[in-house]
């Protein structure tokens, strides 16, 4: 009996991983250094556009910096593609139940010279996503950011050195709306 439930128990848990799902699991303060902390979202400040769904995660891109393409929903996701005014690349917003993965593609973690991960937690300690980033041999960078809150959602770049401070500054703009206030 035991070997069965601990084999129904491994490919229950090998399941949800391959889904993608996050579970939500309290992070301790004294845990959670250098976790990327997102907060409940107030006013956008002047000169930004506030891109979400009604509730769940929000970000602020800046209005003259750069071109907002996309944002219709098809029946379960809608992805906004980020595109700087000057330079080459861009950021992907995704939103919706099961739109994005919450592992970056294989092929950038293989193919990275360095890469880091971290927690996404909420301001009270709440697991709700990962930070994953990364150098590749070419020189270029990237950033795959997972928030289960309200959903699958994330935001994803790969560019040269020229833009990445603009989009890691739209994704740690990241806040969120609660379903219960929207």
């Amino acid at each position: 009996m035991a070997i069965f439930f601990t084999t129904f128990l491994l490919l229950a848990t090998s399941y949800f991983v391959r889904r993608g799902e996050a579970p939500t699991t309290q992070v301790k303060p004294e845990n959670s250094a250098g976790a990327m902390v997102v907060p409940i979202c107030g006013e956008p400040g002047p000169h930004l556009r506030r891109i979400g769904w009604k509730f769940g995660p929000q970000f602020d891109v800046p209005k003259h910096e750069v071109k907002v393409l996309g944002g219709k929903p098809d029946v379960d996701y809608v992805r906004y593609v980020i595109k700087p005014k000057t330079g080459q690349g861009y950021l992907e917003l995704w939103f919706g139940p099961y739109a994005f993965n919450s592992n970056p593609e294989e092929e950038l973690l293989i193919k990275s010279v360095s890469s880091q991960k971290r927690d996404v937690v909420n301001t009270s300690g709440e697991h709700i996503g990962t930070d994953n980033s990364g150098k590749l041999q070419t020189g270029e960078v990237w950033r795959h950011t997972f928030f289960g809150i309200s959903g699958m959602n994330g935001a994803r770049f790969r560019v040269g050195q020229e833009n990445a401070p603009l989009f890691n500054r739209i994704i740690d703009s990241a806040c969120y709306v609660p379903y219960s206030k929207r």
